[in-house]
């Protein structure tokens, strides 16, 4: 599995934190500033956005549809007199 930039920062820094932030050096601070704003981005990098397009698709127009010509007739069944 190939890991993101993001992730390998993140890790590298909580690592730090985890084996040597107790101990009281004056790093302690900037790395935990640090963790928060990679915290921020890995969880961006999971999740990203979608880019919205400029507008919405639409079907190409066709021409209207002429109407039947053999519906607009009237019946000759109907209309013979017998």
């Amino acid at each position: 599995m190939t890991r993101t930039k993001e992730y390998l920062l993140y890790n590298a820094v909580l690592s730090w934190l985890a084996n040597y932030g107790s101990m009281g050096e004056e790093l302690t601070p900037q790395y935990q500033q640090l963790e928060t704003e990679l915290k921020k981005n890995y969880e961006q990098s999971l999740n990203p956005q979608t880019q919205k397009r400029g507008r919405p698709a639409k079907r190409q127009r066709t021409k209207k549809a002429t109407s039947n010509p053999s519906s607009t007739e009237t019946s000759k069944t109907t209309n013979q007199e017998t």
